[in-house]
C-alpha cells in the first residue's frame, strides 16, 4: 500500500469536526465495558505507572484514575480537545505523537491502546516501542477492530457500504482493520511478551445500542468518499445511514480484539509460567 497522504484526525475524524465527540463517545459506550473488565481482571500487584495511548475522549484513563487512586496515570493523544483531568489529582494529560515522541525504556508498568495501531501506518514500530517502554513484569493492553464479520453480514448495502468505509480509511489513512487485530498475539510473541491472551468481541448493529450510533456517525463522516467508489452508489449510502436510525435495523458490526500480554522480569522463562491464573482467565 502507498503511504498515506494524511494521518488520523487531520481532516478524516478531526476533534474540530461536530459530531467527532459524539462519536467518541458512542465508541467508549460500546468497548469501555470489555476494557474496564480486561483491565481489572490484570494482577493486583501491577505497578503505578500507568499509560493510556490515543485516549480519545478520555473515558479509560479517567476511569483508571477514579478506581486506583494510588496509581499515577497518563493519558496521551494529539489533540487534547477532549480531555480534562481536572478532578483527578493522579491524572494527567500529554500532547503526545507515539509516532515520532518517545518514553523512557522501563517506564510504565502497564500501557494501554484502543482503536490506536489500526490507524497507523507505522503500527509495527510502535507496537515494538511499546514494548521497550514497560518495564519488567508490565503488561500491554491492546484492543484493535477487524472487520471479518462484516463479510458474513446479511444485508447486501450495509456489507457494501460499511467495507467501503474501511477501504476509505485505508486509502487515506493506511488504516488495516483486516490484519492488524489478528496479527497482535503472534507479533506480540515475537516482541519477547509472555502471558498472552486474545478476546473477541462482536457487537450488533442496531437502533439505540452505542455501537449503531458510532457506526452511523462514522459513515456520515465518510459518506463523501463511499460514494466515490466504483461499487457503491451514492443513494445506497444515504439509504444506510438512515436505515441505521430507524427501528428494525439489525446486523453484525466489526469485531474488536483485546490482545492483553505481560514483559517477563530479567532471568524469567519466555513461557511466563508465573501468571498461569491470568492467562487461564481467572479473576484476581
Amino acid at each position: 500500500m502507498s503511504t498515506p497522504d494524511e494521518g488520523y484526525g487531520e481532516t478524516i475524524f478531526s476533534h474540530a469536526d461536530a459530531n467527532e465527540y459524539e462519536r467518541l463517545q458512542a465508541l467508549s459506550d460500546a468497548l469501555d465495558p470489555v476494557t474496564l473488565s480486561v483491565l481489572e481482571s490484570l494482577p493486583s500487584e501491577v505497578g503505578p505507572q500507568w499509560l493510556e495511548l490515543g485516549a480519545g475522549n478520555g473515558s479509560v484513563a479517567r476511569w483508571m484514575a477514579e478506581r486506583h487512586p494510588s496509581v499515577h496515570v497518563t493519558g496521551t493523544d494529539r489533540s487534547l480537545r477532549f480531555l480534562d483531568p481536572r478532578g483527578h489529582d493522579n491524572l494527567r494529560f500529554l500532547c503526545h505523537d507515539v509516532t515520532q515522541d518517545s518514553f523512557p525504556d522501563g517506564s510504565w508498568d502497564l500501557i494501554h491502546a484502543r482503536y490506536l495501531l489500526c490507524h497507523l501506518p507505522e503500527r509495527d514500530y510502535v507496537h515494538s516501542a511499546t514494548t521497550r517502554w514497560l518495564s519488567p513484569g508490565g503488561w500491554l493492553v491492546l484492543e484493535e477492530p477487524a472487520l471479518f464479520p462484516l463479510h458474513s453480514a446479511r444485508d447486501d448495502a450495509y456489507r457494501r457500504v460499511s467495507l467501503g468505509a474501511l477501504e476509505v480509511l485505508a486509502q487515506r489513512l493506511g488504516t488495516d482493520c483486516t490484519d492488524c487485530a489478528l496479527n497482535l498475539p503472534i507479533k506480540s510473541a515475537s516482541l519477547g511478551l509472555a502471558d498472552i491472551s486474545m478476546q473477541v468481541t462482536c457487537p450488533t448493529i442496531t437502533l439505540g445500542t452505542p455501537a449503531c450510533t458510532f457506526w452511523r456517525l462514522t459513515l456520515e463522516h465518510l459518506k463523501p468518499a463511499i460514494a466515490e467508489l466504483p461499487y457503491v452508489r451514492e443513494e445506497e449510502v444515504a439509504d444506510v445511514i438512515d436505515r441505521l436510525s430507524q427501528p428494525g435495523f439489525l446486523d453484525l458490526g466489526m469485531a474488536t480484539i483485546t490482545v492483553t500480554a505481560r514483559k517477563p522480569c530479567s532471568g524469567e522463562p519466555r513461557d511466563g509460567s508465573g501468571a498461569e491464573e491470568h492467562r487461564n482467565g481467572e479473576q484476581r
